[in-house]
């Protein structure tokens, strides 16, 4: 039986021994392509230097579902082959054939760069916004809100990659035969959080009337991959194999939907008067908020991307300035006395004369 098996062994690893060149070029094509997709978003929350725009939902439900799908590429019993071979094949063929790995964790890992960034500048700005360095873009309360959520979001992701990767570690050394069990219920939970975290997302950007961070031109480079992806699935095993292409073609829809929102909304302010142009909903609500703080509460329009944001710091400045020297011309007027009447001179020169004598 032992013989058997070293006999079979080498035969698991025969097709990754000649690797496709045009197989690994398509692979390496489509990690750089990953990696464009998502400078743009990397750059948006950057030069905004917030989170506004990005629901805490998607960041989540994202997160989450990264972390399953690294744990099914995982545990598939073709990855521990693949894995194995490596001691035996050369360097290019196991490179090649690790590569279909290589390419969902560091899809994952991407996103989840945008996890960390949503939780650095979530706090930053609640923290200018303490500070008064500058206001934030969608009131205080709700980023002081979001602020906390953010680490709400980072503890769950983070405790629940523990438990994955702990499960996962058990099952494959303990209990073997489970593996492929295992995988598949990770599979589902990747189809089931995949579908559902662009729901919030929608939803939010609606609301907003504005994308906020969520990159527009990220969405443009990343929603032709997806349909790329899954319209190559949908060749490769048929109508009969839905399970594995239905996630893409459903995350490829609401990508164009919010692709199509971003676009109306970039559309629609800049052809409609200033006065006309949708506000931020959620940054009506502090139109009434404490006017001695650097907001722009004094405004009748609420704030929104789409206004300059060194306007407000220095019209309150100016406004600032016009109501202490108004003040303090009041000041000096009460403080001064009353004009004297013609007749009080006589009075100051009759009293004067017999001092004088």
């Amino acid at each position: 039986m032992d013989v058997e098996m070293f006999i079979k062994e080498p035969d698991r690893c025969n097709h990754l021994s000649t690797p496709s060149i045009t197989q690994f070029s398509v692979s390496c094509i489509l990690m750089g392509w990953v990696l464009i997709s998502y400078i743009p978003q990397y750059a948006r929350i950057v030069s905004r230097k917030s989170a506004e725009g990005l629901s805490t939902l998607y960041i989540l439900l994202g997160s989450l579902s990264g972390v399953c799908a690294v744990g099914n590429i995982m545990m598939l019993p073709s990855s521990e082959v693949e894995i194995g071979c490596c001691r035996e094949l050369q360097r290019f063929a196991c490179i090649s054939g690790l590569l279909g790995m290589f390419q969902v964790i560091f899809g994952i890992a991407c996103f989840w760069g945008v996890l960390f960034m949503y939780v650095y500048y979530s706090e930053e700005e609640a923290d200018a916004e303490i500070h008064h360095r500058r206001p934030s873009l969608s009131g205080p309360k709700r980023t002081f809100r979001r602020a906390k959520k953010a680490y709400l979001v980072l503890l769950c992701a983070c405790a629940f990659a523990f438990a994955v990767m702990l499960i996962s570690a058990i099952i494959s050394h303990r209990f073997p035969w489970y593996s492929q069990a295992w995988a598949d219920t990770l599979g589902i939970a990747v189809a089931v959080l995949a579908c559902v975290q662009w729901v919030p997302q929608t939803l939010t950007t609606w609301h907003l009337g504005h994308l906020g961070s969520l990159s527009l031109a990220s969405l443009c480079l990343s929603a032709p991959y997806t349909w790329i992806f899954g319209i190559n699935m949908i060749v490769r095993v048929g109508l009969a194999g839905w399970s594995a292409w239905v996630v893409y073609i459903l995350v490829g829809t609401m990508q164009l939907i919010l692709i199509a929102m971003g676009v109306s909304f970039k559309v629609t302010g800049e052809t409609q008067p200033h006065e006309q142009r949708r506000p931020s909903i959620i940054a009506m609500h502090f139109d009434g908020w404490n006017a001695s703080h650097r907001s722009v509460a004094s405004s009748n329009i609420a704030p929104d991307e789409r206004r300059p944001l060194l306007a407000s710091p220095m019209r309150h400045a100016s406004d600032t300035m016009g109501t202490s020297r108004g003040s303090e011309r009041r000041a000096l007027m009460s403080m001064s006395p009353p004009p004297r009447k013609p007749q009080s001179r006589d009075g100051r020169a009759a009293t004067a004369s017999p001092a004088g004598r």
